[in-house]
């Protein structure tokens, strides 16, 4: 009966070896997203606005790029009409590919905005309808694409800001 357990046991130890020594092998990369960010000021939009209004927005792709996370800060107003995204490079007007009011959560205190919400491939419009969202976020890592912020008391915009990448983040795991 004792030789059964000492032999059992080896068995055991041995396996656990194996699955140790296999596993350790594994190494997976996982990219846990791409940041964006833009500065918002009315010297940016074209032509130039006179504004003391100023904002920063913010982006953040998932794992997969299924979903874009934004978040806008403005400054100087609580009166916000519209929030875009528009493709355009610097300088140069585009037309709008994603409202960032629509489904999302604006809260206005005194003279200050705040907009979070999320991008899906549903919510994007004009040529980019129809496509997939990484479409939309190669346009940013080209320098493709602005955000757009609308007041009543300007007709074209009150003040703009180009994307720019900030990082990507990759992760290496030891399966």
């Amino acid at each position: 009966m004792f030789l059964i357990y000492v032999t059992f046991g080896k068995i055991v130890i041995a396996l656990i070896g194996v699955i140790s020594i296999f596993g350790i092998s594994i190494l997976t990369t996982q990219v846990l997203g791409t940041k964006f960010t833009a500065t918002l000021s009315g010297d940016q939009v074209a032509p130039p606005t006179d504004t003391s209004i100023n904002g920063t927005a913010s982006f953040r792709t998932t794992a997969h790029d299924s979903v874009i996370k934004y978040k806008i800060k403005i400054g100087g107003s609580s009166d916000i009409s519209s929030a875009e995204i528009h493709l355009g490079k610097k300088g140069e007007n585009g037309e709008t590919v994603v409202d960032l009011l629509k489904d999302s959560k604006k809260n206005g205190i005194r003279l200050e905005t705040s907009i979070r919400g999320n991008i899906t491939s549903s919510e994007l419009q004009g040529s980019l309808k129809g496509k997939l969202l990484v479409d939309l976020i190669s346009a940013m890592k080209k320098g493709n694409a602005y955000v757009n912020i609308g007041t009543p008391y300007h007709d074209n915009a009150e003040m703009r800001g180009q994307i720019l990448i900030v990082s990507t983040h990759n992760s290496t795991k030891v399966k």
